[in-house]
């Protein structure tokens, strides 16, 4: 109790005429308490709120130092103390439309896939409840993003919507650096490097020295920028190999075609010989004792025979027939050679 009595009118001073609770200037204010705020004192407001929990003092009074030990427990990165305020004393602000943004904040950094899908969630019932607080449409948008980067799944329009949602809070706060930061991610994820790399290196250009939490705030932009960086090489790269297995694949496609080529060439080779050697043998055999119509006339049958089988031999051999039409007329002239050769010897004989 003595605690409480001498800390007391502190919390009188500092809380007097806040903005509604509802407001982005209600959490930028209380946001200003937790930056001056001591470990010591961090401990004693802990010890105030425990003691206060079932009394009858001022309820928007007690949520607000709820809000401010919230605050400084996160900025400071100290996730476990955060946590146990939440878990303690969380219940009796749940009707507050601001609780559901400290308590996706929390799952937020807790980081599990659970907890991440959990700051999502939160994160869009904040959003709903206070459209306008654009602390909270941020934090919507950096939850989304958040949940991409972990690899859940965030589909092409949620990212659109959180692209959307980042700049409008940009357009309302354009001197906040830390949604540059986040808009940087979103644009990273959208494949948009050269852009998201500017975003977050103004976010480090415009983040204020002189707050307790600047070291953290910008070794978190140093890590997305490399993160960035990493993944816009990544993507160079992976185009870079697929570029070169295409163009492996068209070379190969190439080399298929040329030895299929190849072969089809040297067996109409092979084949144009065996018609030669026939067409010599066949000649010699029919001349031996014939007179020389007769032997002219089969010699005709022979050779119109031996240009089909040679038409048909490379029409078996080609997967795409060339010069459809000059086929078309040998093989009809061969045709008609061999139709009237016969004619012809069935009329002699």
């Amino acid at each position: 109790m003595e605690a409480n009595a001498l800390i007391q009118p502190t919390f009188a001073e500092r809380f007097t005429g806040l903005p509604p609770h509802t407001t982005r200037e209600y959490e930028l204010k209380l946001t200003k308490v937790a930056e001056t705020l001591s470990e010591t004192e961090y401990n004693e407001w802990t010890l105030y709120l425990e003691n206060s929990m079932n009394s009858e003092q001022n309820p928007s009074i007690l949520f607000s130092i709820f809000v401010v030990l919230s605050t400084y427990a996160r900025r400071m990165k100290n996730i476990s103390h955060f946590k146990e305020i939440v878990d303690r004393f969380g219940e009796r602000f749940i009707e507050y439309p601001l609780y559901p943004h400290i308590l996706s904040l929390l799952y937020k950094e807790i980081g599990t896939a659970e907890a991440i899908e959990q700051a999502v969630t939160f994160a869009k019932e904040a959003s709903q409840k206070l459209p306008n607080q654009v602390g909270v449409l941020h934090n919507y948008a950096e939850a989304i993003i958040h949940a991409r980067e972990n690899g859940m799944m965030i589909t092409e329009e949620e990212l659109q919507d959180a692209g959307q949602i980042i700049n409008r809070v940009i357009h309302l706060t354009p001197r906040y650096a830390k949604f540059y930061c986040t808009r940087g991610r979103i644009l990273a994820a959208m494949g948009r490097f050269s852009e998201a790399k500017e975003a977050i290196r103004r976010a480090i250009d415009m983040e204020e020295s002189e707050k307790k939490d600047y070291a953290i705030r910008i070794n978190d932009y140093l890590f997305h920028l490399n993160k960035v960086q990493t993944n816009e090489f990544s993507q160079v790269f992976s185009d870079k190999i697929a570029i070169t297995e295409k163009s492996f694949d068209v070379a190969k496609q190439e080399i298929d075609q040329s030895i299929s080529k190849l072969k089809s060439e040297n067996l109409q080779m092979l084949g144009f010989f065996t018609a030669i050697i026939s067409f010599t043998i066949g000649s010699l055999n029919i001349l031996g004792n014939r007179d020389f119509l007769e032997s002219a006339l089969l010699i005709l049958i022979l050779s119109g025979s031996l240009v089909l089988a040679f038409v048909g031999f490379r029409l078996l051999f080609q997967t795409k027939i060339q010069h459809p039409w000059r086929t078309v007329s040998i093989s009809l002239t061969s045709a008609l050679v061999i139709i009237g050769s016969l004619i012809a010897y069935y009329f002699i004989k």
